[in-house]
């Protein structure tokens, strides 16, 4: 009899649970695509993103540049980062289209010499 009572009254709360009414978002929370501003950037530099092997030495709008590998965002865009002898890196992507674009920085200063870990 006592486990009778235990099974109606554990059924009895989990019917309970499962009639609350769950709230409904009135518009998408995520976009599907995201749409970007940005400007593709010039022909020559196009081919000089979509060509150049990694850690090669190009002209990038008359500065000396060191590129890097390829690499997927997160947005799941491909990017390249180009490290400027003076004026420190810029990171380009790729957009649906074929035409890569400048980045805009996320971060205000940002090393790869730091490891992560405690720091």
């Amino acid at each position: 009899m006592k486990k009778l009572s235990s099974f109606f009254l554990l059924s009895i709360l989990l019917q309970g649970c499962t009639s609350i009414d769950q709230p409904v978002a009135s518009r998408a929370l995520v976009e599907h695509e995201f749409v970007s501003d940005a400007v593709p950037v010039s022909t020559a530099l196009q081919a000089i993103l979509s060509q150049s092997s990694l850690s090669k030495q190009v002209q990038i709008n008359g500065k000396p540049a060191v590129l890097g590998k390829t690499f997927f965002a997160a947005s799941g865009k491909t990017c390249r980062k180009a490290q400027f002898v003076s004026d420190g890196q810029r990171v380009y992507c790729q957009a649906n289209s074929g035409d890569w674009y400048a980045v805009s920085p996320v971060l205000a200063s940002y090393s790869e010499a730091a490891t992560g870990g405690n720091q």
